[in-house]
């Protein structure tokens, strides 16, 4: 999220486009989180929760950095196309994975309570990551701000994927209590 603020003040208040121009830009991110995401139950019954989270978190890092490239290069607002793609195509695979794993380390009966907790948890750390980036963005105060900005989700998304490397590696394995862990939309 803090990508997303950033680049879009970036073009609106640098680059100087409309919102209407800085949306067709952005449209490069949301073709790749709709096709990773219609992919996504078909990958979690082939590939590990730990490799799609881990490849959502490297397609996004790799996205920030294409994004961050482009700046001083170029005019033209298709330089930013490539990034944003990476970044939705990361983005669009993770969230299947992720809520299974978390969803099914508990038992049913606190299933409500984790996915309010899971989706709270989630939203709040898009805020403070859109703060961040955001008040390094407006506060220039230095030259390269933008590229400051776009550090800072970057930074964030390699502590994200070294805590996915962290998972277990088996695809669906046992939960903590037992039962197998299955793929959203999947049945054991």
């Amino acid at each position: 999220m803090g990508t997303s603020f950033t680049v879009a003040a970036y073009l609106q208040v640098v680059r100087g486009y409309d919102a209407i121009q800085t949306g067709v830009v952005f449209t490069a991110a949301t073709l790749g989180l709709l096709m990773s995401s219609l992919s996504a139950e078909g990958l979690a019954r082939r590939r590990s929760q730990r490799t799609l989270i881990t490849t959502g978190f490297r397609g996004s890092v790799a996205g920030v950095a294409v994004l961050v490239g482009p700046v001083g290069s170029t005019s033209t607002a298709w330089a930013f196309v490539p990034g944003l793609l990476l970044i939705g195509l990361g983005l669009g695979v993770m969230p299947t994975p992720s809520v299974n794993v978390v969803q099914s380390a508990f038992p049913e009966a606190q299933q409500g309570e984790i996915s309010g907790l899971s989706r709270s948890v989630s939203n709040l750390g898009s805020s403070f990551g859109t703060a961040i980036a955001g008040t390094i963005l407006v506060a220039g105060l230095s030259k390269g701000a933008y590229a400051a900005a776009m550090i800072t989700p970057a930074v964030i998304g390699l502590g994200g994927l070294a805590a996915a490397a962290l998972l277990p590696r088996a695809p669906g394995g046992p939960t903590p209590h037992g039962t197998p862990a299955t793929a959203p939309g999947t049945h054991a």
